[in-house]
């Protein structure tokens, strides 16, 4: 009679399983615009999954039950980073196509994968199982040491892709809250310090218990890892999907010193935000200002970047911001609230409307305007 021993943090991997297969299954099956980035992290989310399967395998003694199951290859540990980073190379680039040479990241999960296979067959042929041969106790630290890496590694250039995509947003949306990518941002970090933390735990079970600790020591980070996984899939498939306007190019050129004839469109330019006042328009891009003036975005991106020193989204926010500053000072906009007012001036989120005044002005909203009414006191 199958006798298993349920603790918390079984219990916990075990409700990850049926979370993490969920939402595998929707990110993979489900017709979305980013559906082949989603592809990506799917897979991901059931190779955790898998891993956790394996996972509980080993704390049930299953194979006591099931003496072949060590057979199943659960492990692809070296396919993870590489699903990561393309998934984020994919999201923040819409334009980007897999192609063959994108399958060289998976070079090492064919080794970890005939590595499994050549323990199995030692474990059969000695009538034991896989984690009590002699392979698998020489080279899986080996192998864990190198998933620790490769993840690690990925998840930093995973980090840049992000950060070059926030800078391009900046250069093209003057709202770009809904755009970014910050969560992910987030979860990718804590994900990387999770596996690095494998890293003691790997060395001290080396070192000093012959790669001897059992599954139970090492709960606490195969539960945090299921944690943050399931969150990053969970995020990506409930935040509303984005559709860019624009195709995410990285521009190389080195910066010159801008042309007359750049800094006479400066200021046109500037003259006519003025008249027309475009920022008022809550979902102006580059390309529609673009549109607007008669001119193309190329042109109009190297007049803000080269004509004014600043990017798309400063250059269209100060205006907002002033405008905003200007109404604070008129009694005629006493009874509209900061965020009322923000929103009139082309605004459409309070997070970025108070970030981007305090970016420019130093203080809060609230803070400006106390200080406007101070000083019409003291006056």
């Amino acid at each position: 009679m199958c006798e298993f021993n349920l603790n918390i943090f079984n219990l916990i991997i075990i409700a990850s399983v049926f979370i993490g297969t969920t939402f595998g299954l929707l990110l993979i099956f489900a017709r979305r615009i980013n559906r082949k980035a989603n592809v990506l992290l799917g897979l991901l989310t059931f190779i955790i999954v898998l891993w956790n399967i394996w996972i509980l395998s080993l704390d049930f003694q299953i194979t006591d039950y099931i003496p072949h199951f060590y057979l199943i290859p659960l492990n692809y540990s070296l396919a993870l980073g590489p699903l990561l980073y393309l998934y984020v190379k994919k999201i923040t680039n819409f334009s980007y196509r897999l192609s063959k040479k994108d399958a060289l990241h998976f070079l090492p999960l064919i080794i970890e994968l005939a590595l499994h296979f050549m323990i199995s067959r030692e474990a059969f042929t000695n009538k034991t199982i896989g984690i009590e041969s002699n392979m698998y106790l020489q080279w899986m630290p080996i192998v864990q040491f190198i998933a620790i890496v490769s993840i690690v590694t990925y998840c930093v250039y995973a980090l840049k892709e992000i950060r070059t995509y926030h800078t391009w947003l900046n250069k093209n949306y003057s709202n770009n809250d809904a755009y970014s990518l910050r969560w992910l941002y987030r979860l990718i970090i804590i994900f990387a310090m999770l596996w690095l933390l494998w890293t003691p735990y790997t060395i001290i079970d080396y070192v000093l218990f012959d790669f001897q600790l059992g599954i139970a020591d090492y709960y606490p980070i195969y539960v945090l890892l299921s944690i943050i996984t399931i969150w990053i899939s969970a995020e990506a498939f409930l935040r509303p999907e984005i559709i860019l306007l624009e195709t995410n190019k990285k521009n190389s050129v080195e910066k010159e010193k801008p042309s007359e004839e750049i800094l006479k469109k400066a200021s046109w330019l500037k003259e006519q935000m003025v008249i027309n006042r475009f920022y008022l328009n809550s979902e102006l891009t580059l390309k529609s200002l673009a549109e607007n003036l008669d001119m193309h975005p190329n042109i109009l991106s190297k007049v803000i970047n080269e004509g004014l020193n600043k990017n798309f989204s400063d250059f269209i926010n100060e205006y907002r911001v002033n405008a905003i500053i200007e109404k604070m000072h008129s009694n005629n906009h006493d009874h509209i609230t900061l965020l009322g007012l923000s929103f009139e001036c082309g605004f459409n989120s309070k997070t970025t409307f108070n970030r981007v005044f305090k970016n420019i002005k130093g203080v809060t909203p609230l803070h400006y305007k106390k200080s406007i009414k101070n000083d019409v006191k003291t006056s």
